[in-house]
């Protein structure tokens, strides 16, 4: 068992609230009032299905990645989405806390762990946007090469990724932004990348990316933040030091599908 108080301060040693972006609403989303903590659930986000793995398993807490709140809530209706999670989160007795941008910010965080997946070398933050990690490729290759190294890698169910640049490219840096980073094209062209990986890339984003010479990949938004999940259990495991017990959740929570 942990306090709430020790679950927040371990939270903290995996990655400081300072960390967070101004625009991010990272820590405690729902204080159910609990003071001992026996079992937490790790998440990318709260849906429904969540919500009743939460049950099933009865954890005292969710830990998320994606803030359950995110705009400031002028009331709980259990008519909208978010306020029938949180009215059943309540009637529930279960807390929620997220760790967002700032476990983006921290090394070994999700950006960190994809260039791991992709056995980069010399991994780094860039200066001034420690969101965005960059990383050698053991021997330099063509950009055709390197997507099919990130699907594999990435454990990609789809039939393609969008890519922008010359399949023949020479691919030797690469910059990595886990989720939705398509603003940050220019930091990763000022760090050298030759690729850019990130989620949610636009149109225009594309065509930018085009222009400026460096290739882009969308390796969709779920599919470089999936492994959340994981990632953060190991961390909160070492700093929990085996008094609480860790479930990671087991659904799918990928909206989109092929057809």
């Amino acid at each position: 068992m942990m306090s709430f108080d020790e679950i927040l301060m371990a939270m903290e040693r995996i990655a400081s609230a300072e960390l967070a972006a101004e625009w991010d609403n990272c820590g405690v989303q729902i204080d159910v009032g609990k003071d001992e903590i026996g079992k937490v659930l790790i998440a990318l986000e709260i849906t429904k299905d969540i919500i009743r793995e939460a049950e099933d398993n009865c954890v005292d807490l969710i830990i998320t990645h994606h803030p359950l709140i995110f705009n400031p809530i002028r009331k709980i209706d259990r008519n909208t989405v978010t306020g029938n999670y949180i009215v059943n989160l309540f009637n529930l007795g279960v807390s929620v806390c997220s760790a967002h941008t700032n476990f983006d910010e921290v090394s070994g965080g999700n950006s960190d762990h994809i260039a791991a997946l992709l056995n980069l070398i010399n991994v780094d933050k860039i200066s001034g946007n420690s969101q965005i990690s960059t990383g050698e490729l053991e021997e330099a290759t063509n950009f055709g090469a390197v997507c099919e190294k990130v699907k594999s890698a990435l454990n990609l169910e789809i039939k393609f990724m969008n890519a922008t640049g010359d399949p023949l490219a020479n691919i030797g840096k690469i910059g990595i932004c886990a989720g939705s980073g398509s603003g940050m094209i220019d930091d990763a062209i000022g760090a050298g990348c030759d690729l850019y990986i990130t989620g949610d890339i636009k149109y225009h984003d594309a065509r930018y990316a085009a222009e400026k010479g460096i290739c882009l990949l969308d390796a969709w938004h779920y599919g470089i933040e999936k492994f959340f999940t994981e990632n953060y259990s190991e961390k909160f495991a070492d700093a929990a030091g085996g008094r609480i017990e860790i479930i990671k959740s087991s659904i799918n929570l990928d909206p989109f599908y092929n057809c």
